[in-house]
């Protein structure tokens, strides 16, 4: 599980890396970074995903993405994981090799993990 100081739980949190965020996107996940203030990771899988388990199950495929890569990841960002509907049935793999990407593209890896 990704610690507690790592996540992003007020929606004034949320708001404000939605208004001054970059956005990017692939197949799988839609993200959106701020390049500011202590890592942070917020993860949203919406009613279009599925029922209760299916999201639940997508935010978990986010967070141990997250969690096995975050000695990666730059310390000064601030990022919203947003499952999209093609997430469902999935394998971790999938989820994995599409988020790596993103996250890549947006700049967020440290120079050593790229």
């Amino acid at each position: 599980m990704l610690r507690r100081k790592f996540r992003l739980r007020q929606k004034s949190g949320f708001k404000t890396v939605f208004e001054l965020g970059k956005n990017y996107s692939v197949k799988y996940v839609a993200i959106y970074v701020i390049y500011k203030g202590p890592n942070k990771f917020g993860f949203i899988a919406s009613k279009k995903v599925g029922n209760a388990v299916q999201r639940n199950r997508a935010k978990r495929l986010m967070r141990e993405v997250i969690r096995l890569h975050l000695s990666g990841i730059r310390k000064d960002i601030q990022i919203i994981c947003i499952a999209r509907a093609r997430i469902k049935g999935v394998s971790y793999s999938e989820v994995e090799s599409s988020m790596m990407y993103i996250l890549r593209k947006a700049n967020t890896l440290t120079s050593e993990r790229k």
